[in-house]
Protein backbone atom coordinates (compact mmCIF):
# COMPACT_ATOMS: atom_id res chain seq x y z
CA UNK A 1 0.00 0.00 0.00
CA UNK A 2 1.13 3.34 -0.81
CA UNK A 3 1.50 5.94 1.88
CA UNK A 4 1.31 9.81 2.26
CA UNK A 5 1.67 12.12 4.91
CA UNK A 6 -0.50 15.20 5.77
CA UNK A 7 0.75 18.60 5.20
CA UNK A 8 1.04 21.36 8.23
CA UNK A 9 -1.72 21.90 10.31
CA UNK A 10 -1.51 25.75 9.99
CA UNK A 11 -4.41 25.82 7.19
CA UNK A 12 -7.22 24.69 8.91
CA UNK A 13 -8.35 28.05 10.74
CA UNK A 14 -10.34 28.98 7.94
CA UNK A 15 -13.62 29.94 9.87
CA UNK A 16 -13.83 26.71 11.33
CA UNK A 17 -14.41 25.88 15.44
CA UNK A 18 -13.38 22.45 16.80
CA UNK A 19 -11.24 20.89 14.06
CA UNK A 20 -9.57 17.32 15.05
CA UNK A 21 -6.90 15.79 12.94
CA UNK A 22 -6.07 12.00 13.06
CA UNK A 23 -3.54 11.01 11.22
CA UNK A 24 -3.03 7.49 10.66
CA UNK A 25 -0.29 5.71 8.70
CA UNK A 26 -2.83 5.91 5.65
CA UNK A 27 -3.54 8.92 5.57
CA UNK A 28 -6.25 11.33 7.63
CA UNK A 29 -9.64 11.29 9.36
CA UNK A 30 -10.30 15.46 9.84
CA UNK A 31 -13.58 16.31 11.89
CA UNK A 32 -14.83 19.54 13.15
CA UNK A 33 -17.62 22.16 12.46
CA UNK A 34 -17.80 25.05 10.42
CA UNK A 35 -19.07 28.52 12.32
CA UNK A 36 -21.61 29.12 10.08
CA UNK A 37 -23.04 27.89 6.73
CA UNK A 38 -21.37 30.46 4.76
CA UNK A 39 -17.72 29.02 6.57
CA UNK A 40 -15.24 27.18 4.77
CA UNK A 41 -12.41 25.09 5.83
CA UNK A 42 -9.49 23.85 4.62
CA UNK A 43 -8.03 20.32 4.76
CA UNK A 44 -4.32 19.85 3.73
CA UNK A 45 -2.98 16.81 2.72
CA UNK A 46 0.12 15.60 0.23
CA UNK A 47 0.13 12.93 -2.38
CA UNK A 48 2.51 10.68 -3.63
CA UNK A 49 0.88 10.11 -6.97
CA UNK A 50 -1.12 6.90 -5.26
CA UNK A 51 -4.97 6.98 -5.85
CA UNK A 52 -6.51 8.71 -2.92
CA UNK A 53 -9.91 7.97 -1.43
CA UNK A 54 -12.01 10.68 -0.20
CA UNK A 55 -15.17 9.99 2.15
CA UNK A 56 -17.61 12.08 4.61
CA UNK A 57 -19.43 10.87 7.03
CA UNK A 58 -20.86 13.91 8.69
CA UNK A 59 -24.64 13.41 6.75
CA UNK A 60 -25.22 9.97 7.90
CA UNK A 61 -22.47 9.25 10.31
CA UNK A 62 -20.20 5.78 9.92
CA UNK A 63 -17.23 5.05 11.54
CA UNK A 64 -14.19 6.56 9.84
CA UNK A 65 -10.94 5.25 9.16
CA UNK A 66 -9.23 6.19 12.38
CA UNK A 67 -11.83 3.90 13.86
CA UNK A 68 -14.19 6.77 15.92
CA UNK A 69 -17.53 6.45 15.42
CA UNK A 70 -19.13 9.67 13.61
CA UNK A 71 -22.96 10.55 14.53
CA UNK A 72 -25.29 10.83 11.78
CA UNK A 73 -26.62 14.64 11.39
CA UNK A 74 -24.28 16.84 9.99
CA UNK A 75 -24.18 18.93 6.60
CA UNK A 76 -24.50 17.78 3.31
CA UNK A 77 -20.61 18.39 2.39
CA UNK A 78 -19.20 19.37 -0.84
CA UNK A 79 -15.12 19.72 -1.94
CA UNK A 80 -13.16 21.53 -3.55
CA UNK A 81 -9.32 20.58 -4.10
CA UNK A 82 -6.87 23.30 -4.70
CA UNK A 83 -2.83 23.26 -5.42
CA UNK A 84 -0.11 23.98 -2.76
CA UNK A 85 -0.83 27.78 -4.19
CA UNK A 86 -4.35 28.29 -3.89
CA UNK A 87 -4.75 27.74 -6.92
CA UNK A 88 -8.21 25.66 -8.10
CA UNK A 89 -7.74 21.85 -8.81
CA UNK A 90 -11.20 20.56 -9.69
CA UNK A 91 -14.00 20.31 -7.73
CA UNK A 92 -16.03 17.78 -9.92
CA UNK A 93 -15.10 15.41 -7.81
CA UNK A 94 -18.54 15.71 -6.02
CA UNK A 95 -19.86 12.40 -6.76
CA UNK A 96 -22.80 12.52 -4.23
CA UNK A 97 -24.00 8.95 -3.17
CA UNK A 98 -27.76 9.28 -2.96
CA UNK A 99 -27.29 9.15 1.16
CA UNK A 100 -25.86 13.12 0.75
CA UNK A 101 -22.01 12.24 1.72
CA UNK A 102 -19.64 12.17 -0.31
CA UNK A 103 -16.94 9.49 -2.01
CA UNK A 104 -14.97 9.75 -4.44
CA UNK A 105 -11.83 8.52 -5.81
CA UNK A 106 -8.38 10.15 -7.32
CA UNK A 107 -5.15 10.39 -8.23
CA UNK A 108 -3.43 13.66 -8.32
CA UNK A 109 0.07 14.80 -9.19
CA UNK A 110 2.69 14.24 -6.54
CA UNK A 111 2.46 17.48 -4.46
CA UNK A 112 0.53 19.28 -1.39
CA UNK A 113 -3.14 20.22 -2.01
CA UNK A 114 -6.22 21.17 0.57
CA UNK A 115 -9.56 19.86 0.22
CA UNK A 116 -11.94 23.17 1.09
CA UNK A 117 -15.50 21.97 2.60
CA UNK A 118 -18.03 23.67 2.62
CA UNK A 119 -22.04 23.51 2.68
CA UNK A 120 -24.11 23.09 -0.13
CA UNK A 121 -24.83 26.14 -1.73
CA UNK A 122 -21.66 27.32 -0.85
CA UNK A 123 -19.32 27.23 -4.16
CA UNK A 124 -15.93 28.18 -5.82
CA UNK A 125 -16.89 29.84 -9.21
CA UNK A 126 -14.22 28.19 -11.34
CA UNK A 127 -13.95 29.66 -14.51
CA UNK A 128 -14.47 33.10 -13.13
CA UNK A 129 -12.23 32.34 -10.24
CA UNK A 130 -8.97 30.64 -9.89
CA UNK A 131 -7.24 30.98 -6.28
CA UNK A 132 -8.88 30.23 -2.74
CA UNK A 133 -7.78 34.05 -2.22
CA UNK A 134 -10.70 35.25 -4.50
CA UNK A 135 -13.27 33.98 -2.17
CA UNK A 136 -16.39 31.29 -2.05
CA UNK A 137 -19.60 31.96 -3.87
CA UNK A 138 -23.28 31.50 -2.95
CA UNK A 139 -25.02 31.41 0.43
CA UNK A 140 -24.54 27.85 2.36
CA UNK A 141 -27.24 25.84 4.29
CA UNK A 142 -27.51 23.34 6.71
CA UNK A 143 -31.20 22.78 6.18
CA UNK A 144 -31.75 21.73 9.49
CA UNK A 145 -28.87 19.56 10.63
CA UNK A 146 -25.80 20.56 12.41
CA UNK A 147 -22.57 22.15 11.39
CA UNK A 148 -20.38 19.45 12.04
CA UNK A 149 -18.69 17.41 9.65
CA UNK A 150 -16.17 14.46 9.17
CA UNK A 151 -14.11 13.79 6.16
CA UNK A 152 -11.37 10.95 5.55
CA UNK A 153 -8.25 11.34 3.10
CA UNK A 154 -6.83 7.62 2.62
CA UNK A 155 -4.69 6.27 0.07
CA UNK A 156 -6.34 3.38 -1.60
CA UNK A 157 -4.91 0.19 -0.99
CA UNK A 158 -3.61 -1.69 -4.37
CA UNK A 159 -5.76 -4.33 -6.22
CA UNK A 160 -4.63 -8.13 -5.93
CA UNK A 161 -4.38 -9.59 -9.09
CA UNK A 162 -7.50 -11.80 -9.84
CA UNK A 163 -6.72 -14.60 -12.85
CA UNK A 164 -8.69 -13.67 -15.97
CA UNK A 165 -11.27 -16.37 -16.55
CA UNK A 166 -9.49 -17.61 -19.66
CA UNK A 167 -6.27 -18.32 -17.27
CA UNK A 168 -8.35 -19.58 -14.87
CA UNK A 169 -9.96 -22.53 -16.97
CA UNK A 170 -6.54 -23.22 -19.15
CA UNK A 171 -4.88 -23.67 -15.23
CA UNK A 172 -8.34 -25.66 -14.03
CA UNK A 173 -7.98 -28.08 -17.06
CA UNK A 174 -4.07 -28.51 -17.13
CA UNK A 175 -4.62 -29.73 -13.32
CA UNK A 176 -7.67 -31.98 -14.26
CA UNK A 177 -5.39 -33.38 -16.94
CA UNK A 178 -2.19 -34.21 -14.58
CA UNK A 179 -4.59 -35.44 -12.08
CA UNK A 180 -6.33 -38.11 -14.29
CA UNK A 181 -2.91 -38.94 -15.48
CA UNK A 182 -1.47 -39.53 -12.67
CA UNK A 183 -4.77 -42.26 -11.33
CA UNK A 184 -4.20 -43.68 -14.72
CA UNK A 185 -0.36 -44.28 -13.78
CA UNK A 186 -1.52 -45.34 -10.17
CA UNK A 187 -3.67 -47.99 -11.69
CA UNK A 188 -1.46 -49.35 -14.28
CA UNK A 189 0.83 -50.17 -11.80
CA UNK A 190 -1.32 -52.52 -9.81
Amino acid sequence: MKKFTIATLLGITTATTGVTLVAPAYGASFTGSLADADAIASLPFTSTGAPLAFKSFSYNGGTNAAGSVIPAGGFSPRLTIFDSSGNYYTDGLNEYTAVEDLSFTATFSPGNYQAVISATGRFFDFPNKTNISEGFDGSGAFFGRTANYAVDIVAVSSATAVPEPSSLIGTTLAGLAAFKLKRKLSSSKK
